[in-house]
């Protein structure tokens, strides 16, 4: 072999192999770590600011509760929540249909014997004669719920049962205008006192004054329903009755949440 092709062959140069791709960056561990115990400790900040929410809506709820008008509103929104979903067919008519008369039984048994609060309020020597009328019908309209509840017991007959659920009717008709009316007079004296004071105690009972009035227009509405009953009663009812319960227990709520 020449000089020349020996010097050739130790001249030539292999193809260096690509250099090794740059390893990834590792992130330091210790800022991830810091942002996870920052987002637990806002959880638990979070968490702490509304224990406080929490056991005030549970204290509400335990007065509710105890109430026995309370327990009556609760009662009565879970009823006519369920007679909704049974009027659009959202339920098996069977089985909550029977839920339904077991919540209005109840309801009827919660309120026997009221007629007693009217009979001590009723001195017509003491009191002026639409005072008297008014005590007269809550006395009238108490009683007759009480026979009517008695007759669904199976106490009275069927013909006294009837009599006696007109006549509730008719006296909670003329009861809810009456406190229709002296709602809309309180409600104008504590607009004219909000005009000359800004004070926050005196929006809260505006606020529950709204709410009393449209409460009773739900409860007009149900009860025209039962002397004037229209096509769509049993819709109107259950809306109605399902409002007024609602606005009731929110009345409720707010008066034990002070």
């Amino acid at each position: 072999m020449s000089n020349s092709t020996e010097s050739s062959l130790y001249n030539f140069a292999l193809p260096t192999p690509p250099s090794p791709p740059p390893e990834p960056e590792t992130f330091n561990e210790k800022p991830v770590t810091q942002q996870k115990q920052t987002q637990k400790s806002q959880i638990a900040k979070r968490l702490l600011a509304t224990r406080p929410l929490i056991t005030r809506w549970a204290n509400v709820i335990q007065r509710l509760l105890k109430e026995l008008d309370g327990r009556d509103k609760i009662m009565k929104i879970i009823q006519y929540f369920i007679k909704i979903l049974l009027h659009y067919k959202l339920v098996k008519a069977k089985h909550f249909s029977t839920i339904t008369s077991h919540f209005s039984m109840t309801r009827k048994l919660l309120r026997l014997g009221t007629a007693i609060g009217p009979i001590r309020e009723l001195s017509p020597l003491k009191n002026s004669i639409p005072s008297t009328l008014i005590t007269l019908n809550a006395l009238v309209n108490n009683v007759s719920d009480d026979v009517f509840c008695l007759y669904k017991l199976g106490v009275f007959g069927s013909k006294l049962g009837a009599i006696s659920e007109r006549i509730s009717a008719y006296c909670w008709f003329a009861g809810i205008l009456i406190d229709l009316r002296e709602g809309a007079a309180n409600m104008s004296k504590l607009q004219a006192k909000a005009t000359k004071d800004n004070d926050a105690e005196l929006k809260q009972k505006i606020h529950v004054a709204e709410i009393s009035i449209i409460k009773l227009l739900m409860d007009a509405v149900f009860c025209a329903c039962d002397i004037w009953p229209p096509r769509q009663a049993a819709a109107i009812q259950a809306w109605s009755g399902f409002l007024s319960g609602a606005l009731a227990g929110c009345k409720l709520c707010i008066k034990f949440s002070d």
